[in-house]
C-alpha cells in the first residue's frame, strides 16, 4: 500500500445520516442482529460516543428492532457476559483497547 492509501476494514454495522433541524444524527444498524443505536458522526468504530435515542427511535422498536441505549452501550465488558466472544474477538478487543459493549458491537476489525 501508498503512503496516501486508506486501508479499510469490514464493519459490523451500516450507517445513515438523519438531518434534524439544524444536526445531524447518525443511525447505527447492526449488520448481523436488529440492533440499533445512535452517535453524533459517522465513524469506523466507536467505543463511548453514543447518544441517548431520539424520540423517534420509536419507530424502529415498532418495526422489531431493539434500540440501544447509552446506558447499556458504555456498559463495561466487566459488567457484560462475554463468552461468546472467540479467542479471535478478544484479540482485537485487547489490541484496539475496547473496553465497552458498544465498542464491540459498533467496530471495524480485520
Amino acid at each position: 500500500m501508498g503512503e496516501t492509501e486508506e486501508r479499510t476494514y469490514p464493519r459490523t454495522f451500516h450507517s445513515a445520516a438523519v438531518i434534524e433541524g439544524a444536526g445531524e444524527c447518525v443511525v447505527l444498524c447492526h449488520a448481523h442482529h436488529p440492533w440499533i443505536a445512535f452517535a453524533r458522526e459517522r465513524r469506523d468504530w466507536y467505543t463511548e460516543e453514543f447518544l441517548a435515542p431520539p424520540p423517534w427511535a420509536q419507530a424502529f422498536t415498532d418495526a422489531g428492532f431493539v434500540v440501544l441505549d447509552r446506558a447499556q452501550l458504555t456498559l463495561p465488558l466487566s459488567d457484560v457476559d462475554t463468552s461468546v466472544l472467540t479467542r479471535g474477538e478478544w484479540r482485537e478487543v485487547r489490541f484496539y483497547g475496547v473496553t465497552t459493549l458498544g465498542g464491540v458491537l459498533f467496530n471495524a476489525w480485520d
